[in-house]
């Protein structure tokens, strides 16, 4: 508990030392002052210098801002069939987690900092009387401005590119994912790109750059480059590169280098909108096997008054059980997020291992219809098919078709601060998916939660 106190009480600090340095700060005339009498300077430069200190300091004195906001977000899940197929001698799991994240953020001209501190907890996890605490950082990082469009964001920071499926903050999840490392950003009214570079280890050390995690698998190094182009009103072109590279579990001086290439296209006309996005998948896995996979992904889109409809396909290429290889076909979704394409039930979460290698191919269709400006509802239904041949214990070839999913939701804003959101998924599972989850395919999985968002902002000062 005094090292959670520490973080909070040092944050604050910090933060509000800030807004008072100025109060600190030695009258501007003190040092020309002294320089005219040595006759270093003249009076004019001194003049010069002391109206240019004086602009500053009203500038930003003038355009400083420090917030404090607030999201608490319990959500209560019952679980007979999330993940894993139910089957005779289970029985349904009923629990409360809740996410609680304090954001501080400070600006001044070409300057931001922002870091969100976090406790995540399933409600019973700690005793009544647990003193060690939890709270961990999410994100800690700064934005410095070379000008209005060129920048740096430096720090741990959640990563969203495009739609999520490659690089995502994985909102769901009540942890999220941030990577620490450097972003260089560039924005205008139709160019957006952002160059990022990431070097882990795991702790301090003397001599060499050895990364070992021992209790969580991450990469040693990641490169990304995501360019977003306007190229007329109706289209919009983006691309994305990345390269993550693991360190060999068996030699140290080894790196197996995973490389991911390709991009969107995007056609919006009124109520109308279509794309095709696709990457290529090339270099080494963490195993060291060569790997060739791709993705693709077509989806249309249409709003008619209140409803929107989508339609789509996710094809995800995977290896043939029955024909040998020298490299994996498998592609896996680098660090993106799942539960919103593949399903709420998240039987397709880990890659490739939750296929058996075999790939994936989910058509679906989604369906939101907005009931007023507070309620929506929503109906997503997916089919789940192997892309490639897996077999069974019996080294028998499975049926590719794995199942149906039907995801039901409704959102309702309470106010500007309070938004409840109430989910049901089940599944109608095929034999087949046997061999991938276990349990039995005759009982039908089903989930629920409910959960309920606060973001109130709690202070805003602005100077």
């Amino acid at each position: 508990m005094k090292k959670t106190n520490k973080i909070l009480i040092s944050s604050f600090i910090i933060l509000l030392g800030l807004f008072s340095a100025q109060s600190f700060a030695q009258n501007k005339n003190t040092l020309t002052d002294i320089l005219v009498q040595k006759k270093i300077i003249t009076q004019r430069e001194a003049d010069s210098i002391n109206t240019v200190n004086a602009f500053n300091e009203k500038s930003n004195s003038k355009n400083r801002n420090f917030t404090i906001g607030l999201e608490f977000r319990p959500r209560a899940e019952y679980r007979d069939g999330y993940r894993k197929l139910p089957n005779d001698t289970t029985s349904a799991a009923i629990f409360t987690t809740q996410r609680s994240r304090i954001n501080l953020d400070f600006s001044m001209p070409k300057f931001k900092f922002h870091t969100s501190i976090q406790d995540i907890r399933v409600w019973g996890q700690y005793s009544q009387t647990y003193t060690s605490g939890s709270l961990n950082v999410f994100e800690a990082y700064v934005e410095t401005y070379l000008n209005d469009h060129y920048f740096f964001k430096i720090g741990r920071q959640s990563i969203n590119l495009d739609n999520g499926r490659l690089f995502s903050a994985a909102n769901w999840n009540q942890a999220g994912r941030a990577h620490d490392g450097l972003n260089f950003i560039i924005k205008k009214e139709k160019f957006t790109s952002e160059l990022m570079t990431f070097f882990n280890q795991t702790s301090e050390a003397y001599y060499e750059t050895i990364f070992s995690p021992t209790t969580f698998t991450n990469y040693k190094w990641l490169n990304v480059h995501f360019l977003k182009l306007k190229l007329n009103q109706n289209f919009t072109l983006t691309t994305l590169n990345s390269s993550d590279g693991y360190q060999s579990k068996t030699n140290a001086k080894t790196m197996y280098v995973r490389g991911t290439s390709g991009g969107r296209i995007e056609y919006e006309k009124e109520n109308f909108y279509a794309t095709l996005s696709g990457y290529y998948q090339y270099g080494k896995i963490q195993s060291g096997q060569t790997v060739k996979a791709y993705y693709l992904q077509p989806e249309l889109q249409y709003k008619y008054k209140k409803l929107t409809a989508k339609l789509g396909a996710e094809y995800m290429s995977g290896d043939d059980v029955n024909e040998s290889s020298n490299y994996s076909k498998s592609f896996v979704p680098l660090y993106g997020v799942a539960h919103h394409f593949m399903g709420n039930l998240d039987y397709f979460i880990n890659f490739p291992s939750d296929l058996k290698n075999g790939g994936l191919i989910n058509p679906y269709l989604w369906l939101k219809y907005d009931l007023n400006k507070k309620l929506s509802l929503r109906s997503d239904f997916h089919l789940f098919y192997l892309q490639n041949n897996v077999n069974d214990t019996q080294g028998k070839k499975i049926n590719k078709f794995l199942g149906f999913e039907n995801d039901l939701g409704a959102n309702y804003t309470v106010n500007h601060f309070t938004k409840i959101e109430l989910g049901v998924s089940y599944m109608k599972a095929k034999k087949s998916l046997e061999t991938l989850s276990g349990g039995n395919s005759n009982r039908t999985p089903f989930w629920t939660y409910l959960m309920i968002t606060f973001s109130p902002e709690l202070f805003n000062f602005k100077n």
